[in-house]
This record gives structure tokens, sequence and C-alpha cells, in this order.
């Protein structure tokens, strides 16, 4: 019995030892994820100098792992009819920003994805997708717990240097992340949490601190709906302008 332990726990390390960084990152994407979601977010922007919160309450839409988005502020009184759709695919990102108040659409182009997202800690470069053949990935250490996984974005237009990604062992989840500016210094800190439904795990907090403007950003995610059948036509610009249809 001894004998069949140690052999198997061998040939654990050395099954660990022989993954490499992108193996581990096809693991992760490899999860099963929803069809499509509806989702309620409280996003809590935090002055960590002055200690003040405001806080913002959304509704989101969303399908394809994420690739379309369709999101609507309902509150504050100030942001209530904010739009924004994301729809990603291989030949080229799209945002679009409504405005009320402004009456206009603005589009995002690649050369402004560092830009923050409503006065948060998210930029559009981190609302998208992290599509496998974008970085480059090692493993840099591990423990019982977790993987660390580096991912060295390919695209010389990102606003980071690389990420450092806590990945836990037994569900494949990232957990933490450090990401890093185009100096290399940190920039900002991640933290993720997790729910079970249906079978998927999903984000159910993120908080995200930008450590070189001590501000902090609190997502929280509650879900509505979980593969209930969202149609591809709901993910257009026109539709921008109808909060009133979609933000229930």
């Amino acid at each position: 019995m001894k004998k069949i332990l140690i052999t198997s726990l061998l040939c654990n390390i050395i099954l660990t030892q022989a993954m490499t960084g992108l193996e581990l990152a096809e693991k992760i994407n490899n999860k099963p994820e929803p069809k499509d979601s509806k989702s309620l977010i409280l996003m809590d922007l935090i002055n960590l100098k002055r200690n003040k919160t405001r806080t913002s309450e959304m509704v989101s839409i969303s399908k394809d792992n994420g690739d379309k988005m369709l999101l609507f502020f309902k509150s504050p009184k100030r942001d209530k009819g904010v739009g924004f759709l994301k729809i990603e695919d291989d030949d080229n990102d799209k945002f679009a920003l409504f405005i009320p108040k402004l009456k206009k659409i603005r589009r995002i182009s690649s050369d402004n994805q560092s830009d923050s997202f409503m006065n948060s800690d998210l930029s559009y470069e981190d609302m998208l997708s992290r599509d496998l053949g974008d970085f480059y990935y090692t493993i840099i250490t591990e423990d019982e717990q977790f993987y660390i996984l580096e991912s060295i974005p390919k695209d010389k237009n990102s606003e980071y240097s690389k990420h450092e990604s806590w990945v836990s062992k037994d569900e494949l989840l990232i957990k933490k992340e450090k990401s890093y500016d185009k100096e290399g210094n940190l920039l900002k800190n991640k933290l993720f949490k997790h729910e079970n439904i249906k079978g998927y795990d999903i984000v159910s907090e993120i908080d995200v601190t930008n450590v070189q403007k001590n501000h902090q950003t609190i997502l929280k995610i509650k879900n509505s709906g979980i593969d209930v059948g969202i149609e591809d036509d709901i993910f257009q610009e026109k539709n921008l302008k109808r909060f009133e249809k979609f933000s229930n």
C-alpha cells in the first residue's frame, strides 16, 4: 500500500512538472461556460485617500462567454440610461458607449482601450476576454493550492507588460491576479469570487485596486438568468438607446 501511495504521489509530481503554462491556460479556457446570462451588478467606486464610496447599479446581458455584452446603468440618477455594448470577434473588437445627456453613441477605438470604464479601475482592455493565442504563458511557481501563471500580452499596444494569476489547483479558477504596467511596475491587484450555478463556475465578485492611483472598484454580480436563450440580434448599437426595454 505504501509503495502504491508513493508511486501515485511521484506520478502526480511528474505530471505537474510536465504541464506547460499554455496547457494550464487551455485547461482554464476549456472549463464549461454558460451560453448566455442576465445579471444585476452593483459597482462600488472607492477613493481610498478620502475614504469615499460611490455606488452604481447596472443590468447586463451577455452571450458567448462574454464576447457579446449589452449593459445599462440604472443608478445613480446622473448615469441612468448610459448604455455599453461590447462585441468581440477575431478580426475586430467593438466597444460603444451611449450617453443620454449627449444623445450620442461614442465608439471606443483600439487606441483608447486603456481608458477607464465609467471612472472605475477597470479599463476597456480589462473587459475583453483573453484569447489563448494573445499571450505567452509560463507557470512561474506553485504551492499545494495554487499555480501562479504568468501571461505576457503579444499585443504591443496593451497597457500591461504582464499578469500574474493565482489559479486554484482543485477547481482551476483564477482567485487573485497582479497586473503590471508597461514599465514593469505593479498597477492593479485583483481578487475574484465565484459561485457554482447549473454546473458553471461563474464570477460573483471582482475586486480591483489600482495601487498607483490608490483607488478601488468592487463589482458584485447577481445572476438572474443562465442559459435563457438570448438572441444575437440584441447586441446592436440601436439597442443602446432602449434602456427601458432591456433594463428590467
